[in-house]
């Protein structure tokens, strides 16, 4: 009985979608005075920050463009009212009483839809991606199938470097840069614009640019150069994927990215750190819903909570990198970092990587006061206050030694301080020292 209600329901499925994608292109036609006029009804599926699925459903009758756009995990829809000239589009997005509750605007080119969303008094916002489709999407995708982290290899103006780089968002790029020359990593920052072209700002640990970066992506392959050297295509030796959650609804939202690996222990390390702080952000946005029943264009997007991480070194021994939880709801973020042992399936710690019998703690404070003199902000009062009362408590494995950090700082950031591996040796256990060996 159970097989027959199966194929039932299979056989049904069609005639299912069918309707809902009637009903959609009948509900923006209502919208219309004159539906005579209509010019065209086309489909749109995207996102908005990246992150929320959207499906958008837009007509046009030669003046005015009517719609409705739905939040696609949580089935939350508004009516959008706006026009079109010269290929940019304008819309108010409506709530269910007809108030405005938000706008979108950006640039029609061919079948795609580029520009921002902003709720009604322009506070929150977010950057805005439509690609026209067939029919009305009904499912949200993988909000983590634009984003990776890849290892890349190979000899830029001369010099061997090693990249490893993170796709963040459609827009943003990350990650560290390792001169093998001088033995050192320099943290990376960039922008790839829709045409995949990207700009990298390398850094070192003093907060001073110290190379630019710029070049493409395609597919896997990286071509890359500075300055007015000749650009040269790298492929990628290793990478990871990345996971993702998000939700959004009127008034509330969440999202967060983590890596993941073949490493079921780390996975699951991942998965328990993610799962506790979706919880948290589901029980407080319930809350929040409970408390507003009813639809305020002050309340669109005003509670939202976002985490995000950075791996700072991957082999197939050792991951290590930061996760980063922030809400609307609480003042600061929690910042945890994470060095897992993927042979072992355990998380290190610094007792694991240093002998017991030296004081490599009165080293490594001494190391860490000394270096972040050189800091380029050390000459700011408000900074050396700030600095000097900071732990660096956070210690992350990267390519070239150790790198200790403080918290966030709303106006400076995470600062960080990677005292080299030539420098510990004489601290550290062999076992560290043989794993660290690629």
């Amino acid at each position: 009985m159970i097989k027959l209600q199966t194929i039932f329901l299979i056989l049904l499925s069609p005639i299912f979608c069918f309707a809902q994608k009637v009903e959609a292109k009948d509900y923006v036609k209502t919208l219309f005075d004159n539906q005579a006029k209509i010019q065209w009804i086309k489909f749109y599926k995207g996102r908005i920050d990246d992150l929320n699925d959207v499906a958008i459903t837009l007509g046009f009758d030669g003046t005015d463009c009517k719609g409705r756009l739905t939040y696609l995990r949580s089935n939350t829809d508004f009516d959008l009212n706006g026009f079109i000239k010269d290929q940019t589009i304008y819309l108010q997005e409506l709530d269910r009483h007809n108030k405005v509750s938000g706008i979108l605007s950006g640039k029609i080119s061919g079948k795609t839809i580029n520009g921002n969303w902003k709720n009604a008094d322009g506070s929150r916002g977010g950057n805005l991606s439509l690609t026209e489709t067939k029919n009305i999407v009904k499912f949200p995708s993988y909000c983590g199938d634009n984003k990776w982290i890849r290892k890349y290899k190979g000899k830029i103006a001369n010099d061997d470097w090693e990249i490893l780089l993170q796709k963040e968002s459609s827009e943003q790029l990350s990650g560290l840069i390792f001169h093998k020359k001088e033995n050192i990593s320099y943290t990376l920052k960039g922008n790839v614009d829709t045409n995949d072209n990207f700009t990298l700002k390398a850094k070192n640990q003093k907060g001073q640019i110290v190379e630019t970066f710029d070049g493409q992506l395609q597919k896997d392959r990286l071509t890359i150069g500075k300055g007015k050297s000749q650009k040269v295509t790298i492929l990628p030796i290793d990478g990871l994927t990345v996971g993702c959650v998000e939700y959004a609804d009127y008034a509330t939202g969440y999202d967060i990215t983590f890596p993941k690996t073949t490493n079921a222990a780390f996975n699951k390390q991942m998965n328990e750190e993610t799962n506790a702080w979706i919880k948290a952000c589901r029980n407080y946005l319930l809350k929040v819903k409970r408390q507003n029943t009813s639809t305020n264009p002050k309340m669109r997007a005003a509670e939202r909570g976002f985490a995000w991480s950075e791996v700072e070194y991957f082999s197939k021994k050792v991951i290590s990198g930061f996760v980063t939880f922030s809400n609307t709801w609480t003042p600061g973020q929690k910042l945890i970092s994470f060095n897992f042992d993927l042979e072992n399936d355990r998380m290190l710690y610094l007792e694991d990587i240093f002998r017991s019998k030296k004081d490599y703690q009165k080293y490594i404070r001494n190391y860490i006061k000394k270096e972040i003199k050189n800091h380029q902000l050390y000459s700011d009062s408000d900074f050396k206050k700030w600095i000097k009362k900071s732990d660096f408590s956070y210690f992350t494995i990267r390519k070239d030694g150790i790198c200790f950090s403080t918290k966030n700082s709303k106006l400076y950031g995470r600062q960080s301080v990677t005292i080299p591996f030539r420098q510990l040796q004489p601290f550290l256990k062999k076992s560290f020292i043989t794993m660290m060996k690629e």
